[in-house]
């Protein structure tokens, strides 16, 4: 991936990014948290082979973890994309539906929830009528909006809506919406130039 690929620092940024997702990787096989979810534009275009293939070998260092990816606006999914053929290491999970699905992992007692972007905006507000029905399990909803052009967003259905957490992508700022229950998660490296990454996540330990 070459982000900002007619800026100078394009390079150092892309470089950046992958350390930045390599320590993140690190951070979870250390923790053995049990799940990685990533809210959409894991890419910011259309991932190519070899981008699956990089980031699918570092989500097999971590086999003890669910990894779970919805497809965002910008790495959205068309009718040639690489995702829809490729095959994944066997601890990830892509819902690559444009219909809202789940999958259910029984040794955690968890379902997590969401779907992915087909086309570039999604008006619709598809998230705020959804409800975790009471049975027992965790249920995580994955989503990735909260524009008037990407899934707008109800905060207050979403707090009532029954789910135990509420991943969010797709606005560029951290930020915790209900404490411990959902939040925007943001990992940006700092501007080239700088030694360090800003990296802000929340964790939804289950037990």
């Amino acid at each position: 991936m070459s982000p900002d690929s007619d800026k100078p620092w394009s390079r150092e940024r892309s470089r950046d990014i992958r350390d930045t997702f390599t320590a993140i990787i690190a951070k979870a096989k250390e923790l053995r948290v049990d799940c990685l979810f990533i809210a959409g534009d894991l890419f910011h275009r259309q991932p190519l082979l070899r981008d699956l293939k990089e980031v699918n070998y570092l989500f097999s260092t971590i086999p003890q973890t669910q990894v779970i990816i919805i497809a965002g606006n910008h790495d959205r999914i068309r009718k040639n994309s690489a995702v829809l053929s490729f095959s994944w290491a066997s601890n990830v999970t892509f819902l690559e539906s444009e219909d809202v699905s789940s999958v259910y992992f029984e040794d955690i007692n968890t379902e997590v929830t969401g779907f992915s972007y087909y086309t570039a905006e999604i008006p619709e507000p598809r998230l705020d009528a959804l409800e975790a029905p009471e049975d027992g399990k965790i249920h995580i909803l994955l989503g990735h909006g909260g524009d008037a052009n990407h899934v707008p967003i109800d905060r207050a259905a979403l707090a009532s809506s029954g789910f135990s957490y509420i991943a969010l992508g797709h606005i560029h700022r951290p930020e915790i919406l209900l404490d411990k229950k959902m939040a925007y998660c943001l990992i940006r490296p700092r501007p080239a130039g700088t030694a360090s990454f800003t990296a802000r996540s929340t964790r939804k330990s289950v037990r």
